[in-house]
Parts: structure tokens; sequence; C-alpha cells
């Protein structure tokens, strides 16, 4: 089943794209997927902290 994903532009300063593709190519897997995959674990450990994110809140 295909997931249904937002594209979005992001704007990294030189020297964190670098060092995130040394990353990514030690970890064996793409920028895309390695930046989901690192917002992904800081919502976790705010939601932890924090409580729940509302959804709701978000304005397209």
């Amino acid at each position: 089943m295909a997931v249904s994903k937002i594209q979005t532009g992001l704007r990294l300063n030189e020297k964190v794209y670098k060092k995130i593709k040394v990353l990514c190519t030690r970890e064996r897997r793409s920028l895309n997927n390695l930046i989901e995959y690192v917002v992904q674990r800081y919502i976790e450990d705010y939601e932890r902290a924090n409580g729940p994110i509302p959804v709701d809140e978000v304005m397209d």
C-alpha cells in the first residue's frame, strides 16, 4: 500500500548538509529518509516530555 507524503523544500547550510550526507552513507539511508526519521524521533521525544501535539492546530 502506498503512503501519501507531502513534498516540501528544505534549506540547509552547507556544513549541516555535508555532515548529514556522511550520516546517510553510514546509515545506508537516503537524505529524505534520514531527515524524516530524525524529525519523527524528535516529535516522539517532544510528545513523551510534553504530551501529544494536536494536529488540529496546524494551519495549511
